[in-house]
């Protein structure tokens, strides 16, 4: 993954969703090769990775019922010396943006971690996120690709 970049927004910022660094590490996932292939893309464009505590949280509690425990705490153990992802913290703007996009959503399998991701997407007026989660492009975000 590329470098860090605290918050300065760039084309090339790209917010991580938890089913992404879930397919990167999970081998038998069956997005892990395409997992692999965006992230390998991504570093080479130079692009700059955010994401949030809570997709954190939800990443560590996945791998932790998917794959094994020692999985999960190997990803918070190799999280806490990545330099390459961002932490973008969670404030009252984007608590509320986020409110306010689960409450418009149409679909009980939205989660409140994909609207808050959606909420920091809005506010830091990225478009880009790396997930392979449909509801995404549904909000008119853009899937990273490739």
């Amino acid at each position: 993954m590329a470098k860090k970049n605290k918050f300065k927004t760039q084309t090339l910022d790209v917010l991580i969703d938890a089913d992404a660094f879930v397919a990167l590490i999970k081998k038998n996932d069956g997005n892990h090769k395409r997992a692999e292939k965006i992230s390998d893309f991504l570093t080479k464009k130079g692009s700059f990775f955010y994401t949030t505590n809570f997709v954190f949280s939800e990443t560590i509690t996945v791998l932790s019922q998917r794959v094994d425990h020692q999985t999960a705490i190997n990803f918070i153990d190799d999280f806490k010396n990545l330099e390459e992802v961002n932490l973008v913290p969670f404030d009252e703007e984007i608590k509320e943006m986020a409110i306010k996009i689960f409450k418009n959503q149409t679909s009980k399998n939205v989660s409140f971690v994909d609207c808050i991701n959606m909420a920091v997407l809005k506010k830091y007026r990225w478009n880009t996120i790396f997930s392979f989660d449909k509801i995404y492009t549904k909000n008119g975000f853009k899937l990273a690709s490739a």
